[in-house]
């Protein structure tokens, strides 16, 4: 095995480590009720990224090589960044200053959010500005997935003597780009919730406009856990379609059931765990998943796979979207749809496809 490949899965593993430490020390912390199975999964599927990263090419060759020190090259230069130019400034000169940034708190910035957002009626221009504005990033991430299959699809076709399948150059894409998502967040997350005063000042902008006060105060992004459980169907195991569906599910299904709900959403449910939901916003999420589903097994099908079965597959898929949105509970909805959309999709296709 490459030493290099070992050196890259380490960035993955030390953030799984990270975010299970931080869970296990907050565990029977009322703040972490809601979240802390979440983030215990989030670490596990961290560790798997990493054993991705171990088996990402089919052989090792000089060009593999490459590829991996580009991955530490670029893992070490965020990790500088982010880190070493952005918190320890702050953290050398608290301890320099005991009255640095007195009186900056983690929950005095949660007073300020709940008073500007929370305090907005739900529904109100405000209220879907910051929504709208968050799930823009879903529609980002789905859009960046397929564009990145396309682009890798166009240079292996090319560039016949690289010695590097579609397969292979396409997940050393995902896993460089999840990567720097990854770090970023990961560093910025854990500083929010334990120093919150360590954080530059574009790190408090961007927490102020990017942060879910509801789900995420206490617990990392929505944008972390989406591609967490999103990247998990990028090992060649996989049919390419159980990606993308899971990405479609997590990304586009959510965030139309999200803004619909918001702009549309005038009869609230009546059963389930979030009674602060609609039902215009669940049925819109689950058509967007089904259509969404149909459309892409169309696009690219599952050789062997009859017309029949894709629709059983989407139907089986918005069933499952609409019971993690109404009784989602224990583990978060960006986990759940990614993990068992993918999960749905996986099994059928062995089930009903013949190959």
């Amino acid at each position: 095995m490459i030493i290099w490949a070992w050196i890259d899965a380490l960035f993955f593993w030390i953030m799984g480590i990270i975010l299970l430490l931080h869970t296990i020390k907050w565990w029977n912390n009322p703040v972490k009720v809601n979240v802390r199975y979440s983030e215990i999964l989030e670490s596990i599927l961290f560790f798997v990224i990493g054993f991705y990263v171990l088996t990402m090419f089919s052989e090792p060759i000089q060009n593999h090589s490459i590829l991996y020190l580009i991955h530490i090259f670029s893992f070490s230069v965020m990790t500088i960044f982010f880190l070493g130019f952005n918190i320890v400034p702050h953290y050398i000169r608290s301890k320099r200053d005991p009255d640095y940034r007195r009186g900056i708190t983690y929950e005095k910035f949660l007073e300020e959010i709940d008073k500007k957002y929370q305090s907005a009626e739900t529904g109100t221009k405000l209220d879907r500005f910051k929504d709208f504005s968050r799930k823009m990033l879903h529609f980002i991430q789905f859009t960046g997935i397929i564009t990145v299959n396309f682009i890798s699809d166009l240079i292996v076709s090319n560039n016949i003597d690289w010695n590097i399948t579609l397969i292979e150059l396409r997940n050393f894409i995902y896993i460089l780009i999840a990567g720097f998502f990854w770090i970023m967040m990961m560093v910025g997350d854990m500083t929010r919730i334990t120093h919150w005063e360590y954080l530059p000042g574009w790190g408090w902008n961007w927490f102020e406009k990017s942060l879910e006060p509801e789900k995420e105060r206490w617990t990392v992004n929505g944008v972390t856990t989406i591609l967490l459980a999103n990247i998990i169907w990028i090992h060649p195991i996989f049919p390419i379609q159980v990606f993308f569906i899971a990405a479609w599910v997590s990304c586009i299904g959510d965030a139309v059931a999200s803004i619909m709900g918001k702009y549309f959403g005038k009869h609230k449910l009546t059963f389930g765990f979030f009674p602060q939901k609609s039902f215009e916003g669940l049925i819109a999420g689950v058509l967007a998943t089904v259509l969404g589903i149909i459309v892409i097994l169309n696009i690219i099908p599952v050789p062997g796979l009859s017309n029949s079965i894709a629709v059983l597959i989407a139907i089986v898929c918005g069933i499952s979207f609409a019971l993690i949105d109404i009784y989602g509970k224990v583990f978060c909805d960006n986990l759940l749809n990614g993990i068992f959309t993918g999960l749905i999709t996986w099994a059928l296709i062995l089930l009903f496809a013949r190959l």
